[in-house]
């Protein structure tokens, strides 16, 4: 076997005997093995294990008197005897998995949650996002499509809450289904990205005194009316305009909870008095209430939209 460096190889894996096969001879390989980044397959535990003997994934290739039978490209070859005992119409084709991701719903995000489907070539670290018919269809075995040649898995991906939250559990559902099933690079496919599809939960005519916002230019802790967006979070001001207005972020892991905020000392969202003794925002507002820091002076700029 070609040398590979001890990052690009997944030591002391093991197989109960129904997985993989030796190149040889399409027998069955029951063991310790390893893997290597180009997807390849061998016997013993590690390089330094020796026998290090070529293995491949089991497929129906491998065994003829499997009820299914996957046709080649090269199907002449194969005796007419077998297809009739087999009753396979050589030319009969099966389609591949395509990358076909599904959106969120609305109800999706009301729920919180929803499921993303995927696939893995089995002898090789290749990956597609799929809807839920071609995932059903690989589930099924559906003889439509090349079910033999792939894995596949579904993620329970979490849509909303507090962010950070929302970013580890998803982070943990990824981990949990790769050491489960034994795959490589699924957070790299991803992009690491756990919060795909986050949406903040909208809002408006909130108010904060203190202690739980912070601007995201100068990190001074904030006091006054904000909103949220749904994609761009926490922004000053009551609610969204199209004039450029300031970012926000959570301080220790605060997260608006969608109960309103009970407080007779609040100013209403149309006063123009500051809550706080510092400077309010004097460029790149977008302020419909009176905010403005729990400090010094006002904000210079840093606006978003």
């Amino acid at each position: 076997m070609p040398y590979f460096p001890k990052s690009q190889i997944t030591s002391n894996l093991h197989t109960n005997g129904e997985e993989l096969v030796y190149v040889s001879d399409n027998t069955n390989y029951k063991g310790n093995y390893f893997t290597t980044s180009t997807g390849e397959y061998y016997s013993g535990a590690s390089p330094q294990n020796k026998p290090n003997l070529p293995l491949k994934i089991k497929s129906d290739l491998d065994n003829v008197n499997s009820d299914v039978f996957f046709v080649p490209s090269y199907t002449a070859i194969i005796p007419s005897s077998f297809t009739q005992l087999k009753n396979i119409d050589v030319n009969f084709t099966r389609s591949l998995p395509l990358p076909s991701p599904n959106s969120p719903t609305q109800q999706d995000y009301t729920s919180g949650k929803f499921s993303r489907y995927f696939c893995k070539k089995t002898n090789q670290i290749i990956y597609l996002e799929i809807n839920k018919d071609t995932y059903d269809k690989l589930v099924k075995r559906d003889s439509s499509i090349v079910f033999d040649l792939y894995q596949q898995f579904e993620l329970t991906w979490t849509l909303k809450g507090n962010r950070e939250q929302v970013a580890k559990n998803n982070q943990n559902v990824v981990e949990k289904i790769s050491s489960s099933l034994r795959i490589q690079n699924l957070a790299e496919f991803l992009n690491k990205d756990y919060t795909k599809y986050y949406k903040y939960p909208e809002a408006s005519n909130l108010y904060t005194k203190g202690n739980e916002l912070k601007t995201t230019q100068d990190n001074k802790i904030y006091i006054g009316f904000y909103h949220i967006h749904p994609d761009k979070g926490y922004m000053v001001g009551a609610t969204h305009i199209s004039e450029p207005h300031a970012y926000l972020s959570p301080i220790n892991g605060f997260s608006y909870s969608g109960l309103p905020f009970k407080d007779t000392s609040k100013p209403s969202p149309i006063s123009n008095t500051s809550p706080s003794t510092g400077g309010g925002m004097s460029a790149g507002g977008g302020m419909s209430g009176g905010g403005g820091y729990s400090g010094g002076g006002g904000m210079s700029g840093g606006g978003g939209y």
